[in-house]
This record gives structure tokens, sequence and C-alpha cells, in this order.
């Protein structure tokens, strides 16, 4: 089921999901910030490969797509989730195979990414409760809900319209990344 899952129609074009493909360079363009404007650089960097990856699958749609999308999403989660933690050198470069070994196996990709998902929310959570995870997880709590009653079959879904909430996902998640990231900097530096 793949990308129909979010809804856009599916076109027979480079782009085949024009707006959930062009709302990925979300992802892109809050890791060149991550990158810039913080000491954070694998969560930059693991931003950069979670839009790439999402690119591809919502673009141009090669085989692999699907698991360069769950497996960049997968791995910057556990980038987040190991920052500041004495483990966090494990999840920046291990991770990846970890998860890659993982999405191989049929059907495990989004039972393994809500589980990974909801890990690193606890444990940012654990690390720090103040406006500087709550408010970049409120964010992401807001355009998942959005997402999901936009995803087919859902209330919001209309698979011909420029608006697309999986796009608004995309969006609102690169965001409450890069919010959360530079709050961290600030926070630690204040």
């Amino acid at each position: 089921m793949g990308a129909a899952r979010d809804c856009e129609a599916i076109l027979d074009a480079f782009l085949a999901q024009p707006v959930n493909a062009l709302t990925t360079l979300a992802f892109v363009a809050g890791g060149a910030v991550v990158l810039w404007r913080s000491k954070l650089a694998w969560v930059g960097i693991a931003l950069v490969a979670t839009g790439v990856g999402s690119f591809l699958f919502h673009g141009p749609m090669p085989s692999y797509a699907d698991w360069a999308h769950d497996a960049s999403l997968a791995w910057l989660l556990l980038v987040v989730a190991g920052v500041g933690r004495s483990w966090q050198r494990c999840t920046e470069v291990v991770g990846l195979a970890v998860v890659a070994a993982l999405v191989a196996i049929p059907g495990a990709a989004d039972p393994v990414a809500v589980a990974i998902a909801g890990a690193a929310i606890v444990l940012l959570v654990m690390h720090d409760r103040s406006i500087r995870t709550f408010g970049p997880l409120s964010l992401l709590a807001v355009v998942a809900t959005i997402g999901r009653l936009g995803a087919a079959g859902g209330p919001l879904c209309d698979p011909s319209s420029s608006l697309q909430p999986h796009g608004l996902w995309h969006v609102g998640a690169a965001t409450a990344v890069v919010w959360w990231a530079l709050a961290r900097e600030n926070g630690a530096r204040g």
C-alpha cells in the first residue's frame, strides 16, 4: 500500500505525489538549519537523510524508497532519543545499521517506527520536562493527528487536493525537530 496510505493521488510522473514529495524538503532545510545553528550535527544529518528518504518515497518512488523512507525516519528518532546520553554515539552511527536490519523484515517497519517514536518521546521527556521539549512535542502531536485524519479513508483525505495533511505532517515534524534542537542548544548555553 505504501504511499497510497498518505492519501495524495499517485501520478505517473517524476513526482508521483507532488505535494508530499515537495514538503519532504522541509526535513532537508531543517537539517541545514540545525547543521548551521547548533552543535547537534548528527541531528542535522539525520534530518537531511529523512528528507531524502521521504522525497524518494513520495517522488520518484524507486524500488528501495520504502526502505529509505522508513530507515531514515527511524534513524532520526534514534539520534534524537540519544542526544545527551552516554549511548549517543551508538544511536548516531550504529543505530542506522540496526534499523536497516529491522526494516528488512517484512511488515516490521511500522511497528518498529511506532516503538522507536514512543521510546524517543519518553526519553526526551525524562531528560527535559521544560517548554524546550513540550513545545515541539505538542506541535508534533497536532500535526501527527492532522496527518492521521488525512490518511487514506480519513475524514480529511482528498487525493486530488493541493492541501495534503501528510505534507503538513512533513513540515510540522521537521519544524518540531528543528525547534527542539535549537531550543536545546539555547537552553544549554543559558
